[in-house]
């Protein structure tokens, strides 16, 4: 069976998307490919704010990149296409600061867990341990601070994160022992 990609559009130039996040009202990253005039062009567009970017598949939508500074990357794939990925610097570990960054990932919330713990671990000016990563995304979540969008081939995450208020949480769960400096959190 054969998988129908939604196509990105342009002024006449279109590309097939790979993947895709959305937020509320933009994108904070789109993958698609397609033939190097398309893609260069497209991806163009997008970073600077052009409308008339369409998204088609299941109906047909505007497509809108979240407000902050983005990423190109292309490469060349072995059939000669185009690849491109457009995305939100504060996805990327070396961009982003606090309040918020995006994760994304396509094995599963263990990844995520994962990066989550390493954004907070080079953001935050607290010491962290790794064994401290499950409950971190918990407290997250029922914080708040971690919020689903909408993917498209991607799991997809926006983190807003309070440092006060996460170095008040991880005092008070020393403090009760849900946390240890060594071996397993309970």
């Amino acid at each position: 069976m054969s998988q129908v990609f939604p196509t990105i559009r342009y002024t006449g130039l279109s590309a097939y998307v790979e993947a895709y996040a959305k937020g509320a009202y933009a994108y904070p990253v789109l993958s698609f490919f397609g033939t190097k005039t398309s893609v260069q062009a497209i991806a163009a567009a997008l970073v600077s704010r052009k409308s008339d970017v369409f998204l088609s598949g299941g109906g047909t939508q505007e497509i809108s990149l979240t407000v902050g500074e983005y990423r190109i990357y292309t490469k060349t794939l072995p059939c000669g296409a185009c690849h491109a990925v457009v995305i939100h610097t504060s996805a990327l570990i070396r961009y982003c600061a606090l309040p918020y960054f995006f994760l994304f990932g396509r094995s599963g919330e263990a990844q995520l867990r994962h990066g989550y713990f390493s954004f907070l671990d080079r953001l935050v000016p607290i010491p962290l341990l790794q064994n401290w990563a499950d409950w971190l995304w918990k407290r997250g979540i029922e914080k708040g601070e971690i919020e689903a969008l909408e993917g498209y081939r991607l799991s997809a995450y926006e983190c807003r994160v309070d440092p006060d208020l996460l170095k008040d949480d991880l005092s008070r769960a020393i403090r009760k022992k849900q946390l240890k400096f060594h071996g397993a959190s309970t």
